[in-house]
């Protein structure tokens, strides 16, 4: 329950609306984000029903897209409660996090993606 009030007041701060992922939507991940301690960027692309949209990658992310993985969004907001805050951000919302540095922002190019 905590994490949906965070949720909400993260899209309320970048007075956007809320569209939290369900627990079992999937995430791609790539290497790093569910055991590491690595920037991660996260991008939420236009999805079919069953994913989230959210691709989370870190500086191990090779750009190939057959090297990421798939898990439930239950498994990311558990290994990152922190980071899963901004995961009901709509589609077309960027982060970066890591460190002592947050920089959240909306790409209307991958908003029109399809």
């Amino acid at each position: 329950m905590e994490l949906r009030v965070n949720q909400k007041a993260c899209c309320d701060h970048y007075n956007t609306d809320f569209v939290p992922p369900d627990q079992d939507q999937m995430v791609a991940v790539s290497e790093g984000v569910l055991n590491g301690t690595y920037e991660i960027e996260g991008v939420r692309y236009p999805s079919p029903e069953h994913m989230s949209g959210w691709w989370l990658t870190t500086d191990l992310y090779n750009g190939d897209v057959n090297s990421l993985k798939t898990v439930h969004f239950s498994h990311v907001a558990e290994a990152h409660p922190e980071m899963a805050q901004y995961m009901a951000l709509p589609v077309g919302y960027r982060f970066i996090l890591g460190g002592q540095s947050e920089h959240v922002w909306f790409d209307s190019e991958v908003a029109e993606s399809v």
